[in-house]
């Protein structure tokens, strides 16, 4: 059966400490925490609240295990020591993967982040979990695996997210193009793929995400497309589900929604994922 990764997008409004209960409450295998601000998402802060930091690293005793931390962009001007607490916390809470979107234009400063970044992850254990996505200047898988090749770090991976391969035009086969090793895990969700758009583009539209089944992404290709036994990591907030339970006229509750997507995901992984 393939591991399913909680992600804090999943539930944006849960502290730290919600999150991770939701996610033991739930059934999940592995968590993703969010210790670094992305744009446009809600942010709990962590870094600095000691006690917090204290009940997290408790909590995380009898939790499933952090697989991710998130989430570290590459902008034209990106101080990488900035990210060096965040990375070190990740590390002290377990995390084996530091999430990274490429936000910069200008593809050599690019190029000079990441691998800079990469060196200050490989301080702490970790690897940089690239994520391309077709808004943003890192928009395509081809563009990711160069800039693999061109910074020549080791501690480095892509993140196959079903809608911005979608988006961005790539096609399912040429995830079995992939070294293995730069696959540690993926992600799982359906979208909207507008056929009106150039791909990939800064004025494409923003994402909207559905549940598997429920929007136009080759999903079930894609995920029989990877390697077999492949963890997943779910992000998938529930007012973005077309399809979602009721619950009694009332909102579900963080654990109520995780606990359903988590059966939703195994449902459709059991169905098409390789064993």
């Amino acid at each position: 059966m393939n591991s399913i990764i909680l992600a804090p997008t999943t539930l944006p409004d849960a502290p730290l400490l919600e999150f991770i209960e939701a996610g033991v409450q739930a059934g999940y295998d592995g968590l993703a925490l969010r210790l670094n601000a992305s744009p446009g998402l809600p942010f709990h802060p962590v870094l600095g609240n000691e006690p917090l930091i204290r009940d997290a690293k408790r909590a995380l005793q009898s939790a499933p295990p952090v697989q991710e931390i998130g989430s570290f962009y590459m902008e034209p001007v990106t101080d990488i020591a900035r990210f060096r607490p965040a990375l070190a916390l990740g590390a002290e809470f377990g995390a084996k993967y530091a999430f990274v979107v490429g936000n910069d234009p200008e593809w050599p400063r690019l190029c000079d982040s990441f691998g800079r970044f990469c060196d200050e992850a490989a301080c702490h254990g970790l690897s940089a979990f690239v994520e391309f996505v077709p808004m943003r200047p890192l928009g395509t898988l081809a563009q990711t695996l160069r800039l693999f090749g061109e910074v020549g770090r080791g501690n480095v991976a892509v993140c196959i997210d079903p809608l911005n391969f979608a988006r961005s035009g790539a096609r399912p086969d040429e995830i079995k193009s992939i070294d293995p090793k730069l696959l540690p895990y993926g992600q799982l969700r359906d979208g909207l793929v507008h056929a009106d758009e150039p791909a990939p583009s800064p004025s494409m539209r923003a994402n909207v995400r559905r549940l598997m089944g429920e929007g136009a992404v080759p999903v079930a290709e894609i995920v029989a497309a990877m390697p077999p036994g492949l963890a997943y990591s779910l992000e998938l907030p529930l007012e973005l589900s077309a399809a979602r339970p009721k619950a009694g006229g009332s909102v579900m509750t963080p654990t109520a929604w995780a606990k359903y997507l988590l059966s939703r995901s195994r449902e459709f992984l059991k169905l098409h994922a390789k064993s």
